[in-house]
């Protein structure tokens, strides 16, 4: 059955991965806001601030994002045909050519590094030129076909966009909380992602790609879930220990984290893909509703 071809507009959006690049963005303003509201409007910063800049970094940060996500759909379209979950993407389904994609993504890309680089600073512009980098060379083109810890190492490159907008807002780099709150993506990035995999392992296994659920095994695998999230609870601790929270965040913050970490135990007793995909699906719950609690925090202790 021949499928209706969408608008150039529409074929570009799915392109970017918007659902992917907006959990991730909305993370970057709780990197703002979470320094406006602890040090920003101590310092002469005002809401019109924290709007300007979110604005900013929320368009150049979705796409610096999003075009390093159709570079990976332009690299990855030698595979996208074999698995189920992607088989329908643009450039194999002739919506677009692989050329018109990649020359898009890379347009995208760059306006959005520029955009953060000159309209709030060049240190933002340095985070978030690298990590676009850092996901389209080393974790598609490098990582992805040759480790089953591909997603651990390239989940960095999705990390940063908290430290991105703390930094877009403050032009430090040098203070603890951002890269706290980096850390917490880095360590829900494998937990998230493999909970993926194990309900869509069949789809990796016939396209070759080595997630470890295809060459560790799903038991291996319920493990390295339980241990990122046991990992997410020791690092909800720091935040509070080194980052200086109040009391919304040690009691909500750090129960979340627990059950979070309960349900990937939960996981490896029952061994059910339906409890593997009510993971995934919590996961992106999970870090919105974590950081959002980080700003109410900061906004409600000082």
């Amino acid at each position: 059955m021949s499928q209706i071809k969408p608008s150039l507009l529409k074929i570009y959006w799915i392109l970017m991965k918007p659902r992917v690049v907006f959990l991730l963005q909305v993370t970057a303003l709780c990197g703002i806001f979470t320094y406006d509201f602890r040090e920003g409007y101590d310092s002469g910063r005002t809401y019109i601030d924290s709007l300007e800049t979110s604005i900013i970094v929320l368009l150049g940060g979705t796409m610096a994002s999003g075009g390093s996500m159709a570079v990976n759909m332009w690299y990855e379209r030698d595979i996208d045909p074999l698995m189920e979950r992607t088989e329908n993407r643009p450039i194999q389904s002739g919506f677009i050519s692989a050329n018109h994609a990649l020359l898009f993504g890379i347009t995208i890309s760059l306006t959005g590094i520029i955009l953060v680089s000159f309209l709030t600073n060049i240190s933002a512009g340095i985070i978030t030129g690298l990590s676009a980098v850092f996901y389209t060379v080393i974790y598609t083109m490098v990582l992805k076909r040759r480790t089953p810890q591909n997603i651990v190492i390239g989940g960095l490159a999705g990390s940063t966009p908290p430290a991105i907008g703390w930094v877009a807002a403050s032009n430090e780099i040098n203070e603890l909380l951002p890269w706290l709150m980096v850390v917490t993506i880095f360590l829900w990035t494998p937990a998230h992602f493999w909970a993926l995999t194990l309900s869509k392992r069949k789809d990796y296994g016939e396209a070759g790609v080595p997630m470890l659920p295809v060459i560790r095994g799903e038991d291996v695998t319920r493990k390295y879930i339980l241990g990122y999230c046991l990992c997410l609870v020791i690092n909800s601790v720091l935040i509070v220990i080194l980052g200086n929270t109040g009391l919304i965040f040690i009691t909500l913050g750090t129960a979340l984290s627990l059950y979070f970490a309960y349900l990937s135990y939960n996981l490896t007793k029952t061994k059910s893909s339906d409890d593997a995909w009510a993971l995934f699906k919590f996961s992106n719950a999970y870090l919105f509703i974590l950081f959002i609690i980080l700003v109410f925090d900061t906004a409600y202790s000082v």
